[in-house]
């Protein structure tokens, strides 16, 4: 599969409903897993392509996008590993070096603004920060002379959802039932939502 056409994929699995089945959903899934296969268990791989620091910053930007709330948060997913993968094997040279130029560009921003880098800000400075980049973003998608999609931070939400909603963690804070599950050899249909069809 080329990059791109992964990535076009992964986009897919940040913008459209993962109950829904078959066509680009599916697809996202089945790449996640795929992807997932390289990083291993959550926190199992050491990071390839990050520097410790940039995985750092990865991490608390991935916190402040999807935190742990009454569900798990980006970290308990993976996002750091799912994101080292993709930069690992996954982006064109291109995209990857845009990628860590951007994520080198957010602790001396945080460092301006707070005189801190951005893991050791507090909730409020990081959430502050990342409502910087995010307005920014929006600037750019109102001006039809920019392309957003040429942004760290439009990679970096992208890969955090993509990195989530394709994890174990992800898919069952959304209900999703993982299959295959464990054998079970008499349900009831209704239990699993089938609406009792036969």
């Amino acid at each position: 599969m080329r990059r791109r056409r992964a990535l076009k994929i992964m986009g897919a699995a940040t913008s459209a409903p993962l109950l829904m089945p078959g066509g680009a959903v599916a697809q996202a899934l089945a790449l996640g897993q795929r992807i997932r296969a390289e990083v291993g268990p959550v926190g199992g791989a050491p990071v390839a392509t990050l520097t410790p620091a940039q995985a750092r910053t990865v991490t608390a930007l991935a916190e402040v996008i999807l935190p742990r709330t009454d569900t798990p948060g980006a970290s308990e997913a993976g996002v750091t590993a799912f994101v080292d993968a993709l930069l690992t094997g996954w982006l064109d040279a291109s995209d990857r070096d845009r990628f860590l130029a951007g994520i080198d560009e957010v602790d001396p921003l945080a460092r301006a603004a707070h005189g801190a880098d951005l893991a050791d800000c507090t909730a409020a400075q990081q959430a502050e920060l990342v409502a910087v980049l995010d307005e920014e973003l929006d600037r750019r998608r109102q001006d039809p002379d920019e392309e957003e999609t040429r942004t760290f931070f439009y990679d970096m939400k992208r890969f955090t959802l993509a990195g989530y909603f394709t994890s174990r963690v992800g898919l069952r804070t959304l209900g999703y039932r993982i299959i295959p599950g464990a054998f079970e050899g008499c349900v009831l249909l209704d239990q699993y939502g089938t609406g009792g069809q036969r």
